[in-house]
Parts: structure tokens; C-alpha cells; sequence
């Protein structure tokens, strides 16, 4: 498939981000926008599978919330389970006084990015593949535009380039945009024990009794194991009378590095080690991995991009900066903002990010002029809808990042005898669980975990 020779809106990457701003553009009548993609072909593995109630109103604004929901199931709580018993910590019922969509849905990424993928055909947008970026640069005819140069050598000359290529993004480094933790990069291993985790869809023997509605955290000693039940028939291979589990937790630094997919025996220690086997105690039958559809590993950590929209440097200022004078560049999803999975926050996140971008996308090419420009303030009047969004979303993600280490924190406290000033005995896991247990008898509490979890409040 040929590349055009310049178009309005390039967007680099086809993964959910990419594909709902496409989506999202063509609802505002903007058509002349190219999608690439390096890779011949969309993910086939689930990895993200949690899709909150803000993010299904974003998938509402284009169109295909409804193909979506039916692929999808309905989780209307979740719940921490110890040895201590069973503490409901959210409640998604409440959320009804604020959304049509009261609820979590599970539905594995893949999916999602199938359904993503045949609305965006069905309405003339054409993805192109394989097509991976080399470089991106400044116009020598016109520096407001944007040369985007391909691996093939092909050129496409672009108004504003959308980076939605991941982490690692290319439109970012080429756009010298700084990318770290925004607290700084955590060294104590101690203090982070989620560093390394491991993701896996399985098929279980004597699968444990919970809720298929719930998302279920079983917490042991210094870990957490999820368990959340997967809809329909997520892998052509497993049988569609087989439910598919998703299981993830973290590995510690004496286990070593996880392998690249771990298999069945290696999860298997796992369930044993912390998961649910742990928690349901002696005498509950064995619950044993009984086959491996997909599994993976990962090292976790937060980095954020020091801005999401920013021109490529034409040169460098006195002060030794770079002299941001060329074309847009706009950073979305994970080329903007990564953090650990805890609360299934990061792909919900970038695909608010897209359909929140496409009217400032709009606005933006309504009042920027087809030539060069001349001064700074009409430069800074032109960018003035994309600087907001970028600000309005940065802080948006720090949040995200936010709360999502304190989740991480809170849930892997330690489940053994500490000290306080030297003398006063405590347990922190015996507090947290204890402290939960009380307040979690109240609905208003659960509501406003929901709340928090749902992005209604952060959209």
C-alpha cells in the first residue's frame, strides 16, 4: 500500500491510541489524516484487560462502545482476599448517579484492538503496514511542515505528526522531549517489589469459587496475585467451553528474571507460592494451571514525557536549548506516560488522551497558516489549542502516576511483625487489612474507590 505524498495529520502507531484518534478525527470531518504502523499486523496478545467507565464514554464518542460491551464482561466489583477473609474494596453500582456505564468491563486488548480495527475499516480509514519510521524533520521548504522520513525511504510531508508509538517512541526522541520518572527512578528494591511482574492468560483446574463479576486480588506475604475471569473465547486454540483466566503478579529479585513467557510450571509456583492457594488455605482443593494460552513478563516503572506537544528544534538558542521553531509534534498513550499496571489505568489513559486530542487537532489546522511563521506570539496564538490539551493531559497522567504507586505501595505491604520507635509492635499488613475491613463496610467508601478507579473524576 503506497504512502501519500503529504497529508494534514500523520499518526505514528495503530494500537488503541492510534486507531480511536483516527476514529475520533473522522467524527469531526477531519479525512485527510494517514495512519502507519511497523509492524505487518495488530498485537495478538491481550496484555491490557481492564476498560473503565470513562473510557467507555470515550469509545461512545466514536462509536463503538456498544461492539465493545457485547465482547466484553461486566465487573461490578473488586475484592481483596486473605487469609483474613474477603473484603469488597470497590463498588461500581453508585457510579450510576454519574455515567451510563456503572462498571468495569474485562476484555482482553487484542480484542479490543479487533473491534478498533474493523470500525476503522468499515469507515475508509486505511492503516498502513509495514511501515516504521526512520527519523522525522523540519521542512527546507517550509519548517512549520514536517518531513517524516520511512526505513524505505519514502518521505511524507506532514502538518502535525501524532507519536502513538509506544515507550520507546521515535517521534519522541527524534523530537528531543525528555521522558523519566517523575519522582525520580526508584532504587531500593524494597520499596518496590512490583519491579519485575509476569501477565498470563490460563485455563485453571478447580478454579477458586469467586464472582466471576468481581476482579479478585488474593494478597499474601509481600505479593498480590490477580484473578479476573475473561469473556467469551478470547484464543481460537482454547476450547469456548474453557474459561480463560488472567493472572499477574509480581516476581521477586530472589526468584531471578522471570523467563520471556513463562509456562505452566512456572506459574504454577506461583499460585502455590502467593496466589490463590495461598489464600484459600489448607483443605480447598489445589487449583493447578491446566494450560497456558499466553503469558509474558515485564519490568515495571512510571516515566512521563516533559511535555506532550512540543515543535521540532530547528537549531539551538543562545541558552543552549533548543530552538523549537518546526512542525508539531504531539506525544499520546505510552509515548507520553507509562506506570506500573496496578489499577489498569495505561491504555484506558491513552485512548482518553486520543479523543480528547482530535477537536484541539481540528482547531489547530482551522487557524494555522499553509506558509512559514513569522513571529513567536502568532506561533504561540496558532498552538494555543494543542498546548492546552498537552497541559490539560500531563497533569491528567501525574495523577494517574500518582495514585497508581500509592496502590502499589498499599498493597504490598509486609505481612510480618515491625517495630515502631523501637518498642511498639505493629504488623503493617494486619493494619491495612484491618483498616480496609471497617471502612469498606460502607458503600459510600466503596463508591469512591469506584470513583477513583474509573477515571470519571480524571477523564
Amino acid at each position: 500500500m503506497s504512502l501519500p505524498q503529504s497529508v494534514d495529520i500523520l499518526i505514528v502507531g495503530a494500537g488503541p491510541t492510534g486507531l480511536c484518534l483516527a476514529l475520533a478525527l473522522q467524527k469531526h470531518n477531519c479525512t485527510n489524516v494517514l495512519v502507519v504502523d511497523g509492524a505487518e499486523q495488530g498485537e495478538n496478545t491481550s496484555r491490557a484487560v481492564a476498560v473503565h467507565a470513562a473510557t467507555i464514554e470515550a469509545f461512545d464518542t466514536i462509536g463503538c462502545a456498544e461492539d465493545i460491551l457485547q465482547a466484553a464482561r461486566k465487573i461490578t466489583a473488586t475484592a481483596m482476599r486473605s487469609r483474613r477473609g474477603r473484603i469488597e474494596t470497590a463498588t461500581f453500582g453508585p457510579l450510576a448517579k454519574h455515567t451510563k456505564f456503572p462498571f468495569m468491563i474485562a476484555i482482553p486488548q487484542h480484542i479490543t484492538e479487533e473491534i478498533l480495527g474493523k470500525a476503522v475499516q468499515d469507515r475508509n480509514i486505511r492503516v498502513h503496514r509495514p511501515h516504521r519510521v526512520a527519523r522525522v524533520q523540519p521542512s527546507a521548504e517550509n519548517p512549520s511542515l514536517t518531513d517524516v522520513i520511512f526505513e524505505d525511504g519514502h518521505v511524507v510531508r506532514a502538518r502535525v505528526v501524532v507519536g502513538a508509538d509506544g515507550s520507546h517512541s521515535t517521534i519522541r526522541e527524534n523530537a528531543k522531549i525528555g521522558w523519566a520518572d517523575p519522582d525520580g527512578e526508584p532504587t531500593d528494591e524494597k520499596d518496590n517489589r512490583l519491579m519485575q511482574m509476569i501477565i498470563a492468560d490460563v485455563v485453571l483446574e478447580n478454579p477458586p469459587d469467586w464472582p466471576l463479576e468481581n476482579i479478585n486480588l488474593a494478597v499474601s506475604t509481600d505479593n498480590i496475585v490477580l484473578l479476573v475471569a475473561l469473556p467469551g473465547q478470547p484464543y481460537p486454540h482454547i476450547s469456548a467451553e474453557q474459561l480463560v483466566y488472567r493472572i499477574a503478579t509480581g516476581i521477586p529479585v530472589s526468584w531471578g528474571a522471570p523467563p520471556h513467557a513463562p509456562d505452566s510450571e512456572y506459574l504454577q509456583k506461583i499460585l502455590d507460592a502467593w496466589g490463590p492457594n495461598v489464600v484459600l488455605g489448607p483443605g480447598s482443593p489445589r487449583i493447578v494451571v491446566k494450560q497456558t494460552a499466553w503469558s509474558s513478563r515485564f519490568r515495571t516503572r512510571s516515566s512521563i514525557a516533559d511535555t506532550f506537544f512540543a515543535r521540532l528544534p530547528t537549531g539551538t538558542g543562545q541558552d543552549g536549548q533548543p530552538l523549537r521553531e518546526g512542525g508539531p509534534v504531539v506525544l499520546i498513550g505510552d509515548a507520553a506516560h507509562i506506570h506500573p499496571p496496578m489499577g489498569g489505568q495505561g491504555m484506558n489513559l491513552g485512548i482518553r488522551d486520543s479523543v480528547k486530542l482530535a477537536p484541539a487537532l481540528v482547531e489547530f489546522l482551522r487557524t494555522a497558516p499553509a506558509g512559514p511563521i513569522a513571529t513567536r506570539a502568532q506561533r504561540e496564538l496558532v498552538d494555543a489549542p494543542l498546548q492546552q490539551w498537552a497541559e490539560q493531559r500531563r497533569g491528567r497522567a501525574l495523577t494517574v502516576i500518582r495514585f497508581v504507586k500509592q496502590l502499589g505501595k498499599s498493597m504490598t505491604l509486609p505481612n510480618e511483625r515491625r517495630w515502631l520507635l523501637g518498642v511498639i509492635p505493629y504488623n503493617p499488613a494486619w493494619l491495612r487489612d484491618t483498616f480496609l475491613g471497617f471502612m469498606c463496610r460502607f458503600t459510600w467508601w466503596r463508591a469512591h474507590a469506584a470513583w477513583q478507579i474509573s477515571g470519571l473524576g480524571n477523564p
